[in-house]
């Protein structure tokens, strides 16, 4: 199954804000690294098709008001799911919230 991940905050199941249940616990995804390729994963993973919209890894919308629980994230966009890109957990060293 991988890490769990949803999208919430919105009537789609492919739109809003991503958190990923570490665990036991939901919580948001403001990580560096998060871009174009781990949004191609994230929906391939979840069905949606291609992404068409990719906030800043750090904007409110992105951090939204669950805790954080990833620090970093990289992947190719070649991953079946994001459990196999390179997840760290934790908060961000750096992650300005007004990008």
């Amino acid at each position: 199954v991988g890490v769990p991940a949803r999208l919430s905050g919105s009537h789609s199941r492919c739109a809003g804000r991503l958190e990923l249940l570490f665990e036991g616990m939901w919580g948001s995804v403001c990580a560096e690294g998060w871009g174009l390729a781990a949004a191609r994963v994230l929906c391939h993973q979840l069905g949606c098709g291609r992404p068409r919209l990719v906030p800043a890894p750090c904007s409110p919308a992105a951090a939204g008001a669950s805790p954080v629980v990833l620090r970093q994230v990289q992947c190719t966009g070649q991953e079946p799911t994001l459990e196999h890109c390179d997840l760290q957990p934790g908060q961000p060293s750096s992650c300005p919230m007004d990008r």
